[in-house]
C-alpha cells in the first residue's frame, strides 16, 4: 500500500488512496514503518513528497481488518481512532517538509491523510471530496477537524456536509490547498521555496477564516445550517464541526471520533451489519 524511494534531494512516497483505512490494523503499521524510516533519515533530505494513486484497487487484502461495529465496539473504535490520529500527528510534527501533490480524484480518507501534510499541491485537474456523509458516516482522522481550522465553517460545509466534490480551484480558494503546479517546475518551486511547518490554528490570536463561533456572520450562519441538513450523518458533522473550534485540536480530533463511531454503530444497525 506504501512504496517509497529516495530521489535526489527528496524523499517521494506513493500510496494507494483506496488502501487508506484509518481502521486498517495493517494500513496503521504501513504508516509507522513509514513514519520511522523518514524520522530516521540521515542525512535529512529537504522534502518528503506524497502522492496518492487513485485508480482503481483491489481491496480483498483489507477484509481481515474491516470491522463490524456494534455498540460493543464502540471503545474499539475510539482506540484505532485515537492510534491513527496519533500517527498523522506524527506526520504533521516531522521536522521535515511534507508535501502532498494531488491529481485526478482524491477523496475520503485520502484526503484526510493530505490535510495533515504541511502543504498540498494539485495539479488543475484535480478534484477532493469527503463523501463520508453521502453514506451515513461522519468524516475521521481529523478530517473535520482540519478541514474546519483551514477553511472555516462556511467554506467547509459544502466539502462536509454534503459530500461535495471540489475543483483544484474551488480547494484553493478555499484554503484547503496552497497551490496549483502545472508542471514539474512549478512542483519543485512550491516544494523546495515555500516550506513551512507551522499549522494555521498554531498561530497567537489564530481566528477560524470567516470568523469565530461568537462573530456575527458565523452566528447568522448556525441559525440557517439546521436547514441544510439532509440526514443524521450531516447533523453529527455539524456538531462535530461547531464542538471542535471551542475546544484545543486534540480534544476537538476526539470529539470527531467520537461522532464516526456513533454514526458507523447506527449505519451498522440499520444494515445488520457495516464494514468499512
Amino acid at each position: 500500500m506504501i512504496t517509497s524511494h529516495r530521489n535526489g534531494r527528496h524523499i517521494s512516497v506513493l500510496l494507494a488512496a483506496r488502501g487508506i483505512n484509518p481502521l486498517s490494523r495493517l494500513f496503521q503499521r504501513e504508516l509507522a514503518a513509514l513514519l520511522d524510516k523518514l524520522e530516521a533519515q540521515r542525512p535529512q533530505p529537504a522534502a518528503v513528497l506524497i502522492g496518492f494513486d487513485a485508480g482503481p484497487a483491489d481491496r480483498g487484502h483489507e477484509r481481515e481488518h474491516l470491522l463490524a461495529l456494534t455498540p460493543a465496539q464502540a471503545a474499539d473504535c475510539m482506540h484505532m481512532l485515537d492510534a491513527y490520529n496519533a500517527l498523522l500527528r506524527r506526520l504533521e510534527n516531522l521536522a521535515l517538509p511534507v508535501t502532498a501533490t494531488l491529481g485526478g480524484e482524491i477523496s475520503g480518507h485520502a484526503f484526510g491523510l493530505a490535510l495533515a501534510c504541511h502543504r498540498r499541491v494539485a495539479s488543475r485537474e484535480a478534484r477532493v471530496s469527503l463523501p463520508q456523509v453521502l453514506h451515513g458516516l461522519a468524516p475521521a482522522g481529523g478530517e473535520i477537524v482540519r478541514s474546519v481550522r483551514l477553511a472555516g465553517l462556511r467554506a467547509a460545509m459544502p466539502l462536509l456536509l454534503e459530500g461535495a466534490a471540489l475543483s483544484a480551484a474551488q480547494a484553493l480558494r478555499a484554503g484547503l490547498l496552497h497551490a496549483i503546479a502545472d508542471d514539474e517546475v512549478q512542483l519543485d518551486h512550491v516544494v523546495l521555496n515555500k516550506a513551512t511547518f507551522a499549522r494555521p490554528w498554531q498561530a497567537r490570536g489564530y481566528r477560524p477564516p470567516g470568523g469565530a463561533l461568537d462573530s456575527a456572520p458565523v452566528r447568522a450562519l448556525l441559525q440557517t445550517a439546521p436547514a441544510r441538513l439532509k440526514s443524521p450523518a450531516a447533523a453529527a458533522v455539524l456538531c462535530a464541526m461547531v464542538e471542535g473550534l471551542q475546544v484545543d485540536f486534540d480534544t476537538a480530533l476526539t470529539i470527531e471520533s467520537r461522532y464516526f463511531c456513533q454514526t458507523a454503530i447506527s449505519q451498522a444497525r440499520l444494515k445488520g451489519g457495516f464494514s468499512f
